[in-house]
């Protein structure tokens, strides 16, 4: 049975609504989901994404990599692994979530997203629900899910970030760069006040350098926008960042005493110290499957 756009829309908020009480009656149970983007490629967002993945998981976390670059998925290049199967097998049915995880190292396993997915707003009814049900099963095979979204200000970037619990924000010094960190902000800021909102100055020459350049998308966030996000640190230009890419590997587990190393667990730092400070309930992780329920909503906000 086919539905129309309204119909869809309508199940899904009655969707949303119904996990919103499971998540109320079970505390916010569930792993974190954070997204990771940019507002322009070439800023080392996946690199960062990855070092994040593996730093978190050095700290015990059951960490699954998703990489949810619907057009151009590369986390598998960077990782040196060569997946049989992705996202878009799930999504048909032709294979379980188990069949599709690829275990990295312990507590850190990928989930390839595959290039040229469909994007969520292309999904049918069945198709949806069974992408919901088959990534439910990560409630249990993980504390943090982190998400490799693709780059760009456009509505499947955007809507990770909308459907998120935490949005790690990546830019680097170049104007062009912090141009479009600030249109990333914009696109979201109203309609994610109850997402956590983070910012990552990469490739800075110094920290001070990165430090200017967080203050100036901030005040003109707050200005301008009434919304800014956190600054949370930076990751420094290192040469073995670019040496690890070329063998395929991440460069926090080639080169873990380098600068951009010891900025990555730094960054690691203040995302637990932040996730053990909150008390506001809107910041409590909601779980995979609430993630998939906004992330749905999201794309069906403009159908």
């Amino acid at each position: 049975m086919s539905f129309a756009p309204s119909d869809q829309a309508g199940d899904l908020r009655r969707l949303v609504e119904a996990q919103r009480r499971e998540v109320r009656q079970n505390g916010g149970a569930g792993p974190r989901t954070v997204a990771v983007l940019s507002g322009k490629g070439g800023v080392g967002k996946s690199n960062l994404a990855l070092a994040l993945s593996c730093a978190l998981a050095d700290q015990g976390k059951r960490v699954v990599l998703l990489d949810a670059d619907l057009g151009m998925a590369n986390i598998d290049i960077l990782c040196g692994i060569s997946a049989r199967f992705n996202l878009s097998h799930v999504v048909d049915g032709s294979r379980r979530l188990d069949d599709v995880l690829v275990p990295l190292e312990e507590r850190l396993d990928i989930l390839p997203g595959g290039a040229g997915l469909k994007e969520m707003a292309d999904l049918d009814d069945a198709e949806l629900a069974g992408v919901i049900d088959a990534l439910g099963l990560l409630e249990d095979r993980a504390d943090i899910v982190v998400l490799d979204t693709g780059a760009g200000i456009h509505k499947g970037v955007l809507a990770f970030a909308l459907a998120a619990d935490t949005t790690v924000l990546v830019t680097t010094p170049e104007p062009t760069s912090v141009r479009d960190a600030y249109g990333v902000i914009k696109s979201i800021g109203g309609v994610a006040e109850e997402r956590e909102l983070l910012l990552v100055v990469n490739m800075a020459a110094s920290e001070r350098e990165a430090r200017e350049v967080a203050d100036r998308i901030v005040m003109a966030a707050k200005q301008f926008l009434g919304r800014a996000p956190v600054y949370l640190g930076c990751v420094l230009r290192d040469e073995t960042v670019g040496r690890a890419v070329r063998l395929r590997r991440s460069f926090y587990r080639l080169f873990p005493a380098a600068p951009a190393g010891a900025c990555v667990r730094r960054l690691v730092d203040g995302l637990l110290g932040l996730w053990g400070g909150h008390r506001e309930p809107s910041f409590a992780p909601k779980g995979f499957k609430a993630f998939f329920l906004r992330l749905s909503r999201a794309f069906f906000m403009e159908k």
